[in-house]
């Protein structure tokens, strides 16, 4: 099992728009009819739709808090409740790097009173024999691949490019982009910890087998009713991310395809990449689903890897 960092986002927004299928969820419903605590600091009118297309300006916490907040679920939610957004919800997007999950867990729980860990496990992994986990049994820790930080190859440029910005401004936890990724700092070999591996963080910390994710995303025709996936991988937000402070491009809870943030090397793709290089996708072109998941990891990706952009090269030339 590798950790696949925020491809886990994509594994997460299926669960969510399972729910809407469902009618337990409404896109347009506003977070605080089910969470009236969320209404404070002008969140009143932030919608589900809001969040999975990264509009909702709450990306991460004004005040600096603990590591150990990151792993109480009702206190990281309670001081999203208090938090005021970013920016005006639905005037700019900007990458949920953290909050995506707590913002959809939250709101799953009180409306069906599952967890997205356990929707994932009950309603996908398990029925369709999927080996996809969000929040880890300690019967599992044993299989987990020790993720390996970056390491910086000679003549080989500490980060990306089109990632320079970002990891500049990732220091100053008084910006949309360091509130998002580092309040709280997680230290590091984070991800390798049991206290990381057993929480259910379902924007950042799922563990998969590379081959089951990319069967995921193979079966999503017939896991979403066709007008609903449709409407999910429509273009909700592109331009100039507040977060990332590069191009993105999102629907409603994946990656969408652009020239300027690749998901997959085609047009009409979507799915969702993670920290370190791993990527997940499907293509409903060529009709197939993918997933590259690593343990060593790469610096400063935001999309796809150069690791999983070749191994999606490779797929193409052979189908």
């Amino acid at each position: 099992l590798c950790c696949v960092f925020s491809s886990t986002k994509g594994i997460a927004a299926i669960c969510i728009l399972q729910a809407v299928a469902d009618g337990l969820l409404d896109l347009d419903e506003p977070l605080a009819i089910a969470w009236p605590e969320f209404a404070n600091a002008g969140k009143d009118s932030i919608m589900l739709r809001h969040v999975l297309s990264h509009q909702s300006g709450v990306v991460g916490l004004h005040e600096p808090v603990s590591r150990e907040l990151i792993y109480d679920w009702e206190g990281f939610c309670a001081a999203l409740a208090k938090e005021r957004p970013w920016w005006v919800p639905g005037e700019k997007h900007g990458y949920h790097a953290r909050t995506f999950g707590f913002l959809l867990g939250e709101l799953l729980q009180r409306k069906s009173g599952s967890s997205i860990g356990v929707w994932l496990r009950d309603r996908l992994s398990g029925p369709q024999n999927l080996d996809l986990h969000i929040g880890l049994e300690n019967a599992e820790l044993y299989r987990c691949a020790q993720m390996v930080p970056a390491r910086i190859r000679a003549g080989q440029a500490a980060v990306p490019e089109n990632a320079q910005a970002m990891m500049a401004a990732m220091k100053d936890k008084t910006t949309p982009t360091g509130a998002a990724f580092q309040n709280p700092s997680m230290g590091p070999s984070y991800m390798n910890s049991e206290e990381f591996r057993l929480a259910e963080l379902p924007a950042m910390n799922g563990h998969v087998a590379a081959r089951d994710l990319a069967r995921l995303y193979a079966q999503l025709p017939d896991l979403l009713p066709v007008s609903l996936l449709e409407e999910a991988t429509q273009v909700h937000s592109s331009g100039p991310d507040q977060v990332l402070l590069s191009h993105s491009q999102f629907g409603l809870g994946f990656m969408l395809h652009h020239e300027l943030a690749p998901i997959g090397i085609r047009s009409g793709t979507f799915g969702h990449a993670g920290a370190g290089g791993s990527m997940a996708f499907y293509d409903p072109n060529a009709e197939v689903g993918f997933c590259y998941a690593m343990n060593q990891m790469q610096a400063g990706v935001v999309t796809g890897g150069e690791s999983a952009m070749s191994c999606a090269e490779a797929l193409y030339a052979c189908i």
